[in-house]
């Protein structure tokens, strides 16, 4: 019988992150369902995630700033099982140690599911446009703050320490190759989805004249300043102004349905739909009578709320930023309007709000294809011959 593995040995890998182990959190969701691809393909694969750091940890805002750095407990974790493995895939900042610290002997990878600097970057802009008017949060901000910076030089080690750096879009790429100097040991994958993910929404989808007639704009992310709350009052009332009928769903909030109209500044009302949780697996019902998407995120590393919008076969307009570009380019520029430009945002939704019916089928069925190019089986492969490639060369 002929093996599945891609190379000539299983590897036994170990996933390092910050964060639960949690499908849905998009941070996680990488290197789980990448965990998931590896396994299937006969490979081994482990993980040390904030739980296993942390096991009894209860979440408060005095032990959120006097808890220990994960990169300590992870240090800790690595060094006694460093034997048992032959590639650590790391988040950046976690690892931020030479091999010979770790006592590790394999291919460590430092991996980006949103570059730091440029996150980074974005929070300071926005602290100095918008700063918090009540006191209780600029205290909490500066000691949140106090604690990240203690933490920051963390990032550019955990890549410089590193073998190989993994990362989701080619902006990351420029930005660690001519300004970290360390572009020669760089990779860029995208993320992706299963086979099995692409035909729940396949299976989800609402026929055209459905979708179309039901004059919905879906958004996908947590409520705040970076995924673009304080532009949805704008685009809202833009876009109501020449589709009367068009509605509102906002998945994921993260927040409750008070506290976002409270931002947009308007009442309930039966056009928009607010829902603050939802399982990974509910996403293809709650977008199968949608009929447009809506994105207008400052910073993402690659944005699965466009890459499942998309497979959805929903034409979805978004910021032109690192990581929604590189899906939207394949379908049509047009779809990728200059961060902040709610003009323009809002009159590309009311285009496709007002396409004809045809129109609109040909390119639903465009925005499916697109996302036949980010398939976590093919990217699995492709991970790990560079894995194989690197562990040769060593």
């Amino acid at each position: 019988m002929e093996s599945k593995l891609v190379g000539d040995h299983p590897l036994k890998i170990l996933m390092v992150l910050h964060m639960p182990w949690n499908r849905n959190l998009g941070g996680a969701r990488v290197q789980l369902e990448l965990a998931e691809e590896f396994q299937s393909l006969g490979h081994q694969v482990e993980k040390f995630d904030f739980h296993d750091a942390f096991p009894k940890y209860k979440s408060s805002r005095l032990t959120d700033l006097i808890r220990p750095s994960f990169s300590v407990k992870a240090k800790a974790f690595v060094q006694a099982n460093a034997h048992r493995f032959d590639i650590i895939d790391a988040h950046q900042g976690n690892l931020p140690f030479t091999k010979q610290e770790l006592g590790f002997k394999g291919l460590l990878v430092a991996r980006s599911v949103g570059l730091y600097a440029f996150y980074d970057e974005f929070s300071k802009l926005e602290n100095l446009k918008n700063p918090p008017r009540k006191l209780k949060t600029r205290i909490g901000d500066f000691l949140r703050s106090r604690q990240q910076k203690q933490e920051l030089a963390f990032y550019p080690r955990s890549l410089e320490t590193s073998d190989l750096i993994n990362l989701p879009n080619y902006d990351e790429l420029a930005y660690v190759r001519d300004v970290l100097d360390l572009g020669d040991k760089c990779v860029v994958l995208p993320f992706g989805l299963s086979e099995e993910r692409h035909q729940k929404f396949n299976q989800a989808i609402k026929p055209s004249e459905v979708r179309l007639s039901n004059k919905q704009v879906a958004f996908i992310g947590s409520w705040g300043a970076r995924k673009g709350s304080r532009d949805w009052g704008e685009i809202i009332t833009k876009v109501k102004s020449q589709v009367p009928s068009a509605k509102f769903l906002f998945l994921g909030t993260g927040i409750t349905s008070e506290r976002v109209l409270g931002d947009l500044n308007l009442p309930a009302c039966d056009w928009i739909e607010i829902v603050p949780k939802y399982d990974s697996a509910e996403l293809p019902s709650l977008l199968s009578r949608a009929s447009v998407g809506a994105f207008p995120s400052y910073i993402e590393g690659f944005g699965f709320a466009v890459l499942e919008k998309l497979a959805c076969g929903l034409p979805t307009v978004a910021y032109d930023v690192p990581g929604p570009k590189e899906m939207l380019q394949l379908l049509d520029a047009s779809f990728l309007i200059m961060a902040a430009n709610v003009d323009m945002f809002s009159q590309r939704l009311v285009s496709i709000l007002n396409m004809k019916l045809e129109n609109y089928s040909c390119l639903s069925n465009e925005c499916i294809e697109v996302t036949s190019h980010f398939c976590w089986q093919k990217i699995a492969k492709q991970t790990l011959e560079i894995y194989y490639k690197y562990l040769d060369g060593m």
